[in-house]
């Protein structure tokens, strides 16, 4: 379905928040407000406030969400909080999740004179210090995931079908829920397009930031998940052991922050002209 299109009121299809024409309701009296019309009055207010988020605002961890290891090592899970999508969808995570399992290792190389083996200790030296780790030829990595899922819910009697189909039951309710996945590999890089031109010998180039500005929108993403944690898979002398990253997790840089941020800033700068 085509990303201009409105939401067709039988298709699973949401409509997104891309660059499109608004399309509201026209109220008036004696007009019949059947499903399509009441569902374009929801899609209407999502659909910008999405946009919003997506464009404005930007994807991104608001507050919570950690990534934690289950007592047994073997699982993961998430702490409450609240993120906004790579597509603008509000996720609210109210308490902490089910424990997630971990995908497993494959088989461990014990002979040294396989091909990959060095490769293996190299990228990976042990430090001194360290308890003995077990490493692998190709150091396997796992990243955590949480994208935004819609359940329906509240069944209720259907007084009515239509041409298509004859319900006894529909769901009254849609609840905006949250799906953890755990994927292969890294998460993908955030790289940033952002010239760096703009500040020139402490003043702004107002003049490049409008050609960043103007040049282009933020394309729709086909991936709306956003990534938590990496998670290193590994085994230590005593077992299993792996390790978790959170750091790698975009945030949203809220007003709040931005001040907490300038003012550190603005303090930094005071001290170093005092000790000066």
């Amino acid at each position: 379905m085509s990303h201009n299109l409105q939401r067709h009121p039988r298709s699973n299809h949401k409509v997104p928040a891309d660059l499109k024409t608004p399309v509201r309701n026209h109220y008036f009296y004696g007009k019949l407000l059947d499903v399509f019309h009441l569902e374009l009055e929801q899609e209407y207010f999502n659909s910008k406030r999405w946009l919003h988020n997506r464009l404005i605002t930007g994807p991104g961890v608001v507050c919570g969400l950690k990534v934690e290891l289950t007592n047994d090592e073997k699982s993961v899970v998430v702490e409450p909080g609240f993120a906004i999508d790579r597509c603008g969808r509000e996720i609210i995570v109210a308490r902490h999740s089910k424990p997630y399992l971990l995908p497993e290792l494959p088989p461990y190389e014990a002979d040294k004179t396989k091909k990959g083996y060095e490769g293996a200790e190299q990228k990976r030296p042990k430090q001194p210090t360290e308890p003995e780790r077990r490493y692998y030829c190709e150091i396997p990595f796992a990243h955590v995931v949480l994208c935004y899922h819609e359940c329906e819910t509240d069944p209720m009697p259907a007084m009515a079908g239509d041409c298509e189909t004859v319900a006894l039951c529909a769901s009254g309710s849609v609840r905006e829920q949250y799906s953890i996945e755990i994927r292969d590999g890294f998460a993908p890089k955030r790289e940033s397009s952002f010239p760096r031109n703009i500040v020139d010998g402490g003043e702004i180039n107002y003049r490049a930031l409008v050609d960043y500005v103007t040049g282009s929108c933020r394309n729709y993403p086909d991936d709306c998940c956003l990534p938590l944690a990496n998670i290193e898979l590994s085994e230590g002398s005593h077992g299993w052991d792996p390790e978790i990253d959170n750091s790698i997790r975009p945030i949203v840089y809220t007003n709040r922050l931005l001040w907490e941020l300038i003012s550190s800033l603005a303090r930094h700068g005071e001290a170093a002209e005092t000790e000066v």
